[in-house]
């Protein structure tokens, strides 16, 4: 059922917890799980949200109608963990002989049925379901005898059924648990991955997805989007959408239209409504818009990399397809990072027709997502090929209008998760005190780092979709170790210190929104107690008060990048946060890299380039120049965060090969900075260039 409210078109975006990556505190987010009966959350009032139905015979693939109604008599898991004692209400369509089962804590008293009762002309049968004890283990429900309507002769199941808790109303006006609410409004984004099956929904049209009628557990297919609408509504937090990778556009306009205007439950409305059934996200909330779930991982269970590899190679050798707009590519891989960034972008480009232009980058904040540090350049050559393609109007592949990087997505980078030096083997205090000493490794600073400066170096923010500590966790997702390994270190009262101090390392090296992983559910990442399980939704874990202290602490100064004004040397290496691209070697005594420009017809996007972290105490006007070996007449662009802001150009004094003393100094072009980090892009036009130093003062 839908909350009757009046609802206003979308407002200019101020998170109601005032906070933004612009904020003097960090900017948090964290991800939350499939509900199902083991995962832990207690978040919904309406217990059939977070259960399963199973066949008599404990199946799990039951007779179930278009909405996951069974039509044959079954059994109802409604917890595998701890469930609270209480009296809670069972309301269904039809009727049946129904039984409660599980075991009570210490050998209390089990659950039981009362006040059991059938109305002929609603055919509505409710009960009392009385829970003396709390339950442990697993605990369900037998329907037998079932009869859908009056009319039935058979066991032909039942419809519409829930099991509220107790305290909350059973007319469908309070979705989620105050204790769950509480959790989520610990962070400012709730992103809801593993809500709507990312990483194996295989949706392509809209009638393939979830709708708000659907019953019991939803599996690949993912919950209802309004579900999760409705979630960031009742916290006042902003939210994080992965559309599916197979989605057609209509089903992204669908899915646009739904958050913008709501929707019957069914089918998403096309303008505001005065009493939505569903009510589309809160004016002033904002919602970031990422495709799919790491679709570089090719690990078990990431379906999304196969779907996106598939599609990337079925269009890559087509010119007409803007993947392949430079030529018809040969590199299956090439082909796959740039379907990713195109895919990416022209969702965000159908959000920008529903919503319209002035919403982007202020309520719908697009999001290219990647593998963390640059690895296999995912980012960069996501980032270098949108530039290219995008940044001029085109007839084939057609681009009707030019834009920039940071008018196509508002964030990008990898993940942020860090491990320690130490494995987390055992639970020994030797093991112990060694893992918290450990964590996080140098690799979780440079990482960010190396994603920090590709992302701000094309005007985007740097953004993590997932991260945090995982003791026990391996790369593919799955625990390495036992539950209980894993739980105690995260409840161990070390990991509050080395929390703390991740994400000020993370923010330093240019970080700025962290979406924790995960809320519930897997016992290397989650925040809830795994060592005791609760009975409603946990809020005060070591990692949750964790989180509290990091939302109320000011941020980190950076430390990425050299202070300006000042020098940036390029010796032997390049100076730490600066990244090359393109770049063939180094000359002239190890004292300058060589920056090539492009041959091909992808455009000057392709050229070679130096990425340099910079940071500013104060916001002014600086003037930059290069030392250099000018070979040949040069032209050198100079963009900051993104910005052109201006070209030098160079005339060659050197005949071809300068010797090693014979570096001179550009023109200096003056530009504005702000205060704080600063990415600047160097780029040749026209001819190579070997660089020594950027100047700035």
């Amino acid at each position: 059922m839908g909350v009757c409210l009046a609802w206003a078109a979308w407002a200019p975006a101020h998170s109601a917890s005032g906070v933004d990556v612009d904020s003097t505190t960090p900017y948090l987010g964290i991800g939350i799980n499939q509900l199902s009966y083991f995962d832990g959350a207690q978040a919904m009032a309406d217990v059939v949200r977070e259960s399963q139905f199973r066949g008599t015979d404990w199946s799990e693939t039951p007779s179930v109608d278009a909405h996951g109604n069974p039509t044959q008599d079954f059994i109802l898991i409604f917890s595998s963990n701890r469930f609270a004692a209480g009296t809670y209400t069972l309301v269904f369509q039809g009727w049946a002989n129904v039984g409660v089962s599980g075991a009570a804590e210490n050998g209390g008293a089990g659950p039981y049925i009362t006040n059991k009762r059938y109305n002929k002309i609603t055919n509505t049968t409710t009960a009392d379901v009385v829970v003396p004890n709390t339950l442990t283990g697993n605990c369900w429900f037998n329907f037998n005898q079932t009869r859908r309507t009056s009319a039935s002769t058979r066991s032909d199941g039942l419809s519409n059924l829930h099991f509220w808790r107790p305290g909350y109303p059973a007319d469908g006006s309070v979705l989620f648990t105050q204790e769950f609410v509480k959790a989520m409004k610990k962070f400012h984004v709730i992103r809801g991955m593993d809500f709507v099956s990312a990483n194996s929904n295989a949706s392509v049209n809209w009638s393939d997805r979830t709708d708000m009628n659907f019953q019991g557990y939803v599996g690949s297919k993912g919950q209802p989007w309004e579900l999760l609408v409705q979630l960031a509504n009742a916290t006042d937090r902003d939210l994080w959408i992965n559309v599916p990778v197979q989605a057609n556009d209509a089903y992204i306009r669908n899915l646009a239209g739904l958050i913008r205007y709501g929707s019957d439950g069914v089918t998403p409305y096309s303008r505001t409504q005065t009493n939505p059934v569903y009510a589309p996200l809160k004016a002033g909330l904002r919602v970031y818009v990422e495709y799919g779930n790491e679709l570089w991982n090719s690990g078990p269970g990431f379906y999304g990399f196969g779907w996106s590899l598939n599609l990337a190679t079925k269009y890559m050798a087509d010119t007409t397809h803007p993947i392949a707009y430079d030529g018809a590519l040969t590199d299956t891989y090439l082909a796959h990072r740039r379907w990713i960034a195109y895919r990416s972008a022209s969702i965000g480009l159908i959000f920008r027709q529903v919503f319209g232009d002035a919403a982007m980058m202020g309520t719908v904040r697009p999001v290219l997502a990647s593998q963390v540090g640059n690895a296999n350049v995912y980012l960069s050559e996501g980032l270098k090929w949108a530039e290219g393609f995008y940044g001029q109007v085109r007839t084939s592949p057609a681009n009707s209008v030019a834009r920039q990087v940071n008018q196509l997505w508002w964030g990008a980078g990898g993940a942020a998760y860090y491990d320690s030096t130490t494995a987390p083997t055992d639970t020994s205090a030797a093991t112990m005190r060694a893992y918290f000493a450990g964590l996080p490794s140098a690799e979780f600073a440079s990482n960010t780092a190396i994603d920090a400066t590709w992302s701000r170096g094309y005007g985007l923010k740097s953004v993590a979709y997932e991260g945090g500590p995982g003791p026990g966790g391996s790369s593919s997702g799955s625990a390495t170790g036992s539950v209980e390994l894993a739980a105690t270190y995260n409840a161990d009262s070390r990991m509050w210190a080395r929390m703390k101090a991740a994400h000020q390392i993370y923010t330093a090296n240019g970080g700025e929104l962290l979406n924790y992983y995960v809320y519930s559910g897997s016992p290397p990442w989650d925040f809830v107690n795994d060592l005791n399980p609760g009975v409603v939704s946990d809020t005060s874990t070591v990692k949750l008060r964790t989180i509290d202290t990091i939302r109320m602490a000011p941020k980190a100064a950076p430390t990425l990048g050299t202070a300006v004004p000042g020098t940036v040397w390029f010796p032997n290496g390049g100076s730490v946060g600066v990244q090359f691209d393109g770049a063939a070697n180094w000359r002239y005594n190890g004292q300058a890299i060589r920056l090539p420009v492009t041959t091909g017809t992808g455009g000057k996007a392709f050229s070679g380039m130096a990425l340099i972290p910079i940071r500013a105490e104060q916001a002014g006007t600086y003037r930059f120049s290069l030392a250099m070996y000018p070979e040949a007449d040069t032209q050198v662009e100079l963009m900051i965060n993104g910005e052109l802001a201006g070209t030098f150009n160079i005339p060659g004094t050197c005949g071809g090969i300068c010797a090693d003393n014979a570096y001179a100094t550009s023109p200096v072009i003056k530009a504005a900075l702000p205060a704080g980090l600063s990415v600047v892009r160097v780029r040749p036009v026209n001819n190579d260039i070997w660089i020594r130093r950027l100047i700035v003062r």
